[in-house]
């Protein structure tokens, strides 16, 4: 079966303060850019095919040096991007936490719209589109790299495991780790999801637009 391999973007500044969203001139810090490395060095030995990436600065930096020493080059992939929170992009977790549909966004994510942004269920279709899309076009042995973010992986991984999307946020995907999922000819299958390769002394971060802290670090 195709080998899509999901890389959540690695840190930034701002992971845990502000919701991000579709926010430009966001970039890796430090950290990021370790993990982008990691990421790199854990893949050299894949037969990789294709790199994918949300357009997102923060997304292509952690992309680039597995392009580098692979020698693909990165395919800007609009499907790949962050989910669209409209209003909400830039504000503090402290003032979304005060807002009454905060409570709505963990209970029921499935009825949840952003003002002046997409829904939780465009999102999931979005991106569950575009990986069928490339999954569709692989060999069936092919492995292809997609550079995406935490909560459009979660929905996507929730999807293939015939999840409730209201349950997706039962899922962490922490920054600068791995998922892996074989998809075409016959029922989806995930290899592993969350996998952390180690920076020495990340702080802990929230793995989604919920802003909570992760399971594990």
């Amino acid at each position: 079966m195709a080998l899509i391999i999901l890389a959540r973007h690695g840190e930034t500044d701002v992971i845990g303060k502000r919701l991000t969203g579709r926010i430009t001139g966001i970039h890796l810090n430090q950290h990021g850019r370790e993990q982008a490395q990691l990421i790199a060095d854990r893949l050299d030995k894949q037969k990789i095919g294709a790199i994918f990436s949300s357009p997102l600065e923060r997304t292509m930096e952690t992309a680039r040096p597995l392009s580098e020493k692979c020698g693909i080059p990165i395919s800007p992939h609009s499907g790949l991007i962050e989910t669209n929170y409209g209003a909400w992009q830039g504000r503090t977790y402290k003032q979304l936490k005060k807002l009454k549909m905060w409570e709505k966004i963990h209970q029921t994510p499935s009825q949840v719209t952003f003002p002046a942004g997409e829904s939780f269920v465009s999102s999931q279709q979005r991106v569950v589109a575009s990986l069928e899309e490339i999954a569709s076009v692989m060999d069936d042995d092919g492995v292809a790299v997609c550079y995406s973010h935490c909560d459009p992986i979660r929905m996507a991984v929730a999807y293939f495991l015939n999840m409730a999307l209201d349950d997706f946020q039962r899922l962490s995907i922490d920054p600068g780790s791995l998922t892996f999922l074989h998809l075409k000819n016959g029922k989806p299958h995930l290899g592993m999801i969350n996998y952390q390769l180690q920076v020495e002394n990340l702080p802990e971060t929230p793995t989604g637009a919920d802003g909570t802290k992760a399971a594990s670090k």
